[in-house]
Order: C-alpha cells, then structure tokens, then sequence
C-alpha cells in the first residue's frame, strides 16, 4: 500500500511541480515582455525627440549664451519651442540642453511647463557638478557623436530611476557642441507594471490552481488506478512461471493494451533466451577456432631461434603480432641450397580470416618459387601473375625479398611496394635503404620488378618491417614513424638479433601505450656474423 501511494504521490508531485515551473516562467516571460514593450515605446519616443531638437539648434550660438548668458530673441524662440515639445509629450519629465565638460556641465536651457515647479528649472549658465560615476555614461556617446538610451539608477545621479535618451548637437566642423536629453522618470512606470502583473499573475494561479485539481482528478481515475491494478497483474508472474490469466481493462483500453504488451514480451522473453544460448554457443565455436586458426598461423611462420644452428656466420630473428586474433602480415626464411638464404617479410591489405588466406597463398607460391632458384625479380612477376587470377576480392600484398649468397656476401633483393629496408654497416648506424619499389602483387598483371644488389660485409645488418611499426599509433594520434624506428634501432648497438627486436617491440609498445593498434607488427633483422 506504501509503494502504491508513493507511485500516485509521485506522479502528483511531477505534475504539480510542472505546472508550478511552467507557470513562473510564463508569469516571468510576460512580465519581461509587457516591461520591454514599455520601455522601449518610451526610448523610441525620446529618441525621436531629442534627434529631432538636436538637429534644429544652432550650434553656432550654443557657446555665446554660456559665455554671455544673453537670451535674444532666438534664445527665447528656443525655450518656447523646447517648452511646447515638453508641454505636447505626456510623462515627460525632463527635457533640457546643455554643454558637457570634464567634470559638470552647463545648462543652456531647461524646458518647463505650466503646471511645473520653476524653482526645480535650472536657467541658462547654471552649473551642475558631478562626481566620478555621475553621467560618465554620455562620455562614449559624445565621443563617438551619436545618440543613445539607457536607464539611468537613481543611485547613479540621485534623481530617481530615469530612461535618459540624449543626442549630440554638432556644429559645421563635425563638434558636439552640446547635448539635448530627454528625462522619463520610470518609478510611476514601474510601479503600474508592477500592480497591472500582479492581477494578471494572480488570476493565472488561480485558474492553475484550480486546473492542477481537475487535472490530478482526472489523473488518479483515469491513470493511477489502472497503473496499480497491472502492478498488482504484473506482480502475479513469480520467477519462472510465465502462465497466468490476463488482465482485462474494460474502462481502460491502453492499459490493457500494456498488459496485452507484457504478455507478449514474455513470451518474447523466451525466445530471446534461446537465442542467447545459441549465439553464445556459436561465439564461443568461434573463438575457439580463431584460437585454433592463430595457432595455425603462428605453426606456418619459422619459430624455431636460431634457425641455423651450424651457420655461425649469420644470425637471424623475426616477429609477428597480430592486430587480431590472425593477421595479414607474415615472413619467411630459408635455405635455398648450402650457399643461398631466402628472406621475405610481407603485408597483405586487409585484416582478419580474409587477409591470413591471402596471406597463406602469397607464402605458399613465393617460397616454391625461391625453391626453385628463381631470382627475387623473377619470382615477384610470377606471383603477381598467379595471384592476379580470379582476384575478386581485389586484396593485394606488397613484399620486400631478398636472396643472400653466402659464400660472396652478396644480397640481391626487389621490392614490391613494401617499406624501405633499413641497413646498418659494421660500426656504422642504421640508415634508411631507399630501394627502387615495385608495384604491389596481385594489382595488374605483367608486372616486372627490378633488382638490386647489396654487399653485406661481417657485422653489417638488415632490418626489415611491416608499415604497422611506423604507423603504429600513441593516444595523441601521433605515428611511430620511421625517424622514431631508425633513433629505437641505433640505440641498440650490441645487441643480438633477437635483443634487438625484443628491445624493438619494448619500444614500440612504450610509444603506443594505452592506445588499440590497428595494423600488424612484424619484424626481422638480418646480421652477417664475423668468422
């Protein structure tokens, strides 16, 4: 019963809590809006005043009446027609012209009418002092020359709240010679305002008041009720028992529409579950064959360290991680005969089950073709030709492959769009080896890639990569690249071939910290020991 009641309050308090919200903020729009409108008929009424009296003084004679304080004939003129715009402008307070200095201002006239006090008229020459915050609001209007509207505070000049709308007067030479301002005391104004919104306020909360009863009414019969009776149906379907009789809403169609919705989502509940099993059972024969699948991947690639035991005269290590649980690139090593040693490092497009078929079929023909004792240029067409063949998936590889002599020191290699090698000679440091690229295998048919030699003297070293080094990627964004790689490689100076790629991979992860990689990593260093 304590929930019950506590849903009903709930509900009450959201919708009374609305009505309240929505109607502070329409009293407080309309007031903000009949406030506005009034004010801004009253500055556009100065306005019009003052631009329209600026515009016929003579600024010419502006400086003779304060130095002389004569009033001739044209002064006079001047008064009457000031004090007949006063007298025909209703709520008018102040209209007056003066001369602004540094620190007071001049009164040349103050315009007055009948029913005015003359002992609050301010004549021709009288001075008003003002302190440091008093009218330092015309001084960027008197610069700039033009003219403007504002409230002025009661605390500011000591007159009461005032709209203050003003304009320069300028002479022949572009001067502001005086000002004429126009004065609307707001007090009356605002006190009207005021009451006027109060009534209307008051009248809005009673009719919400009144609004909010019918409503909340209307609400408990037509909402809550139901809402409790299909709490109590709903509380009816214990854990594991979904067989119980329906609800029937006579009075209430949507109710019983949500009861006849329950219904169905139990039902539906059931066949989610057995889907839930099923997909789960398939993830899981997924993962275990991508388990058995990377594992097959990683039993295709050399592993075994050192790979030639009895060929002291070269040392050699490689790496590959994957991106995903199998991946595009891989490398391969082997003796061709006792005198020649096949190296491929390779990188298929793509990522994923796609990419290591792919990838299995481009090792498989490089390495019959090496076996065979066709040269890296050679064995490059070839491939491209064979995997060029019904390419519908138009997946390509770019490879970088090498062919070492042993016994002359000689390296002769091509390059399929892959990365530059990088070579370091005995003593010396890593440097770049901008090779000559070939185009990528399997994008066009007939393609012929060039050769070049390398002599690889004892203690130098190749380093060759997949793109997935220099582009691996920190958390900022920022790639690897290969100055980064070239810098990581010198600073490993002593180091065997498998020291080095492990201090390789040490560093790339540095790098990369916290941040997914997206490309395989795959690396292998060549090093030609001293006999």
């Amino acid at each position: 019963m304590r929930k019950e009641n506590s849903i009903r309050k709930k509900i009450i308090g959201i919708i009374c809590g609305m009505i309240v919200f929505v109607s502070i903020a329409l009293g407080l729009i309309s007031y903000k809006a009949y406030y506005d409108a009034h004010i801004q008929f009253y500055y556009d009424k100065a306005l019009g005043i003052v631009k329209l009296l600026a515009s016929e003084v003579d600024g010419e004679c502006i400086d003779y009446y304060v130095q002389t304080g004569d009033k001739d004939s044209e002064y006079i003129k001047m008064q009457e027609h000031f004090n007949n715009v006063k007298t025909n402008t209703s709520d008018l307070n102040y209209l007056y012209l003066f001369v602004p200095y540094e620190d007071y201002f001049i009164y040349v006239l103050d315009a007055y009418t009948e029913w005015d006090d003359m002992n609050r008229i301010s004549g021709l020459g009288d001075r008003f002092n003002y302190t440091e915050t008093e009218y330092t609001y015309l001084i960027p209007d008197i610069e700039a020359k033009s003219a403007s509207t504002r409230i002025v505070k009661g605390d500011d000049v000591g007159f009461g709240d005032y709209i203050a709308v003003w304009a320069p007067v300028i002479d022949e030479n572009g001067n502001v010679i005086a000002m004429v301002e126009a004065d609307y005391c707001i007090t009356d104004l605002q006190n009207n305002i005021n009451n006027y919104m109060f009534k209307v306020i008051l009248f809005l909360m009673a009719a919400i008041v009144i609004i909010t009863i019918i409503m909340i009414k209307v609400m408990d019969i037509s909402v809550i009720h139901p809402i409790l009776q299909l709490t109590h149906y709903v509380k009816s379907y214990k854990s594991g028992e979904f067989e119980v009789s329906k609800l029937n809403m006579k009075d209430n169609n949507e109710i019983q529409l949500l009861a006849d919705s329950f219904d169905d989502m139990i039902e539906k509940i059931k066949v989610y579950v057995e889907d839930i099993e099923r997909v789960t059972a398939e993830k899981e024969r997924i993962g275990a064959e991508l388990s058995i699948a990377t594992q097959i991947q990683a039993d295709m690639l050399p592993c075994i360290f050192p790979p030639f035991p009895e060929r002291t005269e070269i040392d050699l290590y490689a790496s590959m991680t994957p991106a995903k649980e199998v991946g595009g690139d891989f490398y391969d090593f082997f003796l061709i005969d006792d005198n020649h040693l096949a190296l491929v490092i390779a990188d298929v497009s793509g990522k994923g089950v796609p990419a290591a078929l792919f990838m299995v079929i481009a090792k498989t023909l490089l390495k019959n073709q090496l076996q065979l004792g066709t040269s890296p240029g050679e064995a490059l067409a070839i491939v491209n030709n064979q995997l060029c063949e019904n390419n519908e998936a138009e997946m390509f590889v770019t490879v970088w492959l090498g062919v070492y002599e042993i016994s002359t020191g000689i390296l002769t290699a091509a390059n399929a769009g892959h990365e530059y090698p990088a070579i370091k000679r005995a003593n010396g440091k890593y440097e770049l080896y901008k090779d000559k690229h070939g185009i990528v295998l399997a994008a066009m048919e007939g393609v012929r890639y060039k050769e070049y030699e390398i002599k690889m003297e004892a203690g130098d070293e190749l380093f060759v990569y997949t793109d997935g080094v220099a582009e691996a990627t920190n958390i900022k964004q920022e790639l690897y690249g290969t100055d980064r790689m070239i810098k990581a490689l010198n600073h490993t100076e002593g180091e065997n071939a498998q020291g080095l790629l492990e201090r390789m991979k040490y560093e790339i992860d540095c790098f990369a910290g916290e941040a997914p990689q997206f490309d395989d990593i795959t690396m292998l260093v060549f090093h030609v020991n001293e006999v």
